[in-house]
């Protein structure tokens, strides 16, 4: 029968469609967690925006057969586009994980329950993409399982710098903080002047109290070379964004005599301003 051929080859056609397509992204928040509950996955969300130039360089690689292949087996997949106002209900999956990114793009797990899991940034590379998944698989390998590594003393540079990364998605500074001593504690100190602690610094460093600032203001020399390109030459700008965040605190009257006169002489340092009492008046 030449119809049933003809449908029997248009129904063959659309399943090697659907097998080809990238990652399957649904529609409504609620049905992806119930859909994701049903088929026992977890939840990949994108959060990103759809007038970065970064999220449109990775946006033509989900839809890359490999990477949808490897996603839709393993997660229920739905997007937060930054570029519209975000929903309540996205807000709100968001706010009760404390996750507050400042940036986009990044790649959020969660478990079926809506507990966050894990998070990465990303680069528009496929292998990437695929580690950043199969990451989001392995319990202890994930974001979400750092805070109990903490608690049980792992005292690991990875470990520690990768909570304290955490902690400031999660704007939590007074863990941070103490998160943050921990790493400089554990950090060999012969390797100070190194690229390495340089990116922990620029990273994670947001106390001038931590090992890391002050090493870095008082051998401000040894910054030139850490950045190449565009951002060449501006390495000391990491050392402004800690005194600024500082000079933000709403604790800021409660500084002692000897804090005050420290900080104003950073920021003359710094070349912020030759008038530092402007930020005391």
């Amino acid at each position: 029968n030449t119809n049933m051929r003809y449908l029997l080859f248009i129904l063959l056609l659309i399943v090697e469609i659907t097998k080809a397509q990238g990652i399957i992204f649904e529609k409504n928040l609620d049905d992806v967690f119930k859909k994701a509950k049903a088929e026992n996955k977890l939840v990949f969300i994108e959060y990103y925006n759809s007038d970065c130039a970064a999220c449109k360089k990775i946006a033509p690689l989900l839809l890359e057969k490999s990477l949808g292949d490897y996603y839709n087996q393993r997660f229920v997949s739905y997007q937060i586009n930054t570029q519209n106002t975000i929903s309540d209900q996205e807000r709100l999956l968001l706010n009760q994980n404390n996750l507050y990114f400042e940036s986009v793009p990044f790649f959020i797990f969660f478990d079926t329950d809506q507990h966050y899991i894990h998070h990465s940034g990303v680069q528009p590379d496929i292998n990437y993409l695929l580690e950043v998944a199969r990451t989001a698989t392995i319990s202890n390998k994930r974001k979400g399982s750092l805070e109990k590594k903490y608690l049980d003393n792992d005292r690991s540079i990875r470990t520690l710098y990768a909570y304290a990364d955490l902690l400031v998605v999660q704007k939590n500074w007074k863990k941070q903080k103490e998160v943050a001593a921990e790493l400089f504690k554990s950090y060999p100190k012969e390797d100070l002047n190194t690229q390495k602690s340089y990116i922990i610094l620029k990273n994670v460093i947001y106390s001038t109290e931590n090992g890391f600032f002050l090493y870095w203001i008082e051998n401000m020399d040894q910054l030139k070379g850490m950045e190449s390109g565009a951002k060449s030459g501006n390495e000391k700008e990491v050392l402004e964004k800690i005194i600024l965040k500082e000079l933000a605190s709403p604790f800021r009257n409660e500084w002692s005599v000897s804090k005050k006169t420290q900080m104003k002489a950073w920021i003359i340092k710094l070349g912020i301003t030759n008038n530092p009492d402007v930020y005391f008046e």
